[in-house]
């Protein structure tokens, strides 16, 4: 296992809908399937990054600065590609701001529990389009 906190459906849903808005400047969703799974379908607002050079490039080239940012990543079960990706950013951040740790620009990251598989399934509502295509 790896050190990276999961998120449960219902959560994410409700960081979408504003209920912690009290806490994140921004939130971040980032799906990690391949770009025909994501066109598929995808959660509202959520980011299609399929590769480590496009999580990092999506991330790490201008990250936050003052900014209280959540993101929160899946693949389609969440159980290999998440997790492989989340483990990824956590070290690439650390790597980059080595020279002010224990700062960090994303201290926030976690995988979605059940993937899109079981988002779409109680959240259909919040998917666009509002379909789910399997690996």
């Amino acid at each position: 296992t790896d050190p990276i906190m999961r998120v449960e459906a219902e959560t994410v849903s409700q960081l979408l809908n504003g209920k912690y808005r009290h806490l994140y400047d921004e939130q971040i969703i980032v799906d990690c399937r391949f770009p025909y799974e994501y066109e598929g379908g995808h959660i509202a607002g959520a980011v299609n990054a399929p590769t480590a050079e496009a999580l990092e490039s999506l991330l790490l080239t201008r990250p936050p600065s003052d900014k209280r940012v959540v993101v929160v990543l899946h693949c389609e079960y969440s159980i290999q590609r998440a997790p492989s990706m989340a483990s990824l950013l956590r070290r690439r951040d650390r790597e980059v701001n080595m020279h002010r740790y224990p700062a960090l620009h994303y201290p926030e990251i976690y995988v979605l529990k059940g993937g899109y598989r079981n988002f779409f399934s109680f959240f259909k509502h919040e998917c666009e389009p509002q379909s789910y295509v399997e690996m």
